[in-house]
């Protein structure tokens, strides 16, 4: 088995993003449940309870976008390269995912690859912060989403990387 990608130092910030978003679910959902049980009774917001759509209305808003941000990294997880290696003998690759606990890995054979193109992910904002995160969107059949390759990972053997991933 010959590795041709690893996600390396990238994958710590992945997996950071990816347990902060399950603690801003937790605290969104937390924090939604006091809005439920409590708007409307602070002098600021009137000192009344406020009806009962508006509370579900409010604090649910408050969980589902904590919960929108854990399922999002979920599916980003499930969508994000952490390492490809190469079986020469089978003719395939194996590719493994993120996930919040542990990767999943699936194997395709080199045919699979369809496609692939790279995406510079550069922004400049003029206001100072600027991103410059290159990647590599990976089509491979049987899949209905590509496959995410952080271009700043490792490629131990360029050259059968761009071979076998249709770079370039």
């Amino acid at each position: 088995m010959t590795e041709i990608y690893r996600a390396g130092s990238q994958l710590i910030k992945v997996r950071a993003i990816m347990l902060l978003s399950l603690a801003s679910a937790v605290a969104a959902c937390w924090y939604g449940w006091v809005i439920f049980q409590s708007y409307g009774l602070r002098p600021a917001d009137g000192g009344v309870l406020a009806p009962l759509g508006t509370r579900l209305a409010f604090g649910g808003g408050i969980a589902l976008l904590g919960l929108a941000f854990a399922a999002g990294m979920a599916l980003y997880g499930r969508l994000y390269a952490t390492r490809i290696d190469y079986d020469e003998a089978a003719g395939a690759l194996h590719i493994r995912t993120a996930g919040f606990v542990t990767g999943a890995e699936s194997v395709h054979p080199v045919s699979d690859v369809l496609e692939s193109d790279w995406m510079a992910g550069r922004f400049d904002n003029p206001a100072g912060v600027s991103v410059d995160a290159p990647w590599i969107k990976l089509r491979l059949s049987g899949r209905s989403w590509p496959l995410i390759v952080d271009a700043q990972g490792r490629f131990p053997d360029r050259a059968l990387a761009a071979k076998l991933l249709r770079l370039g």
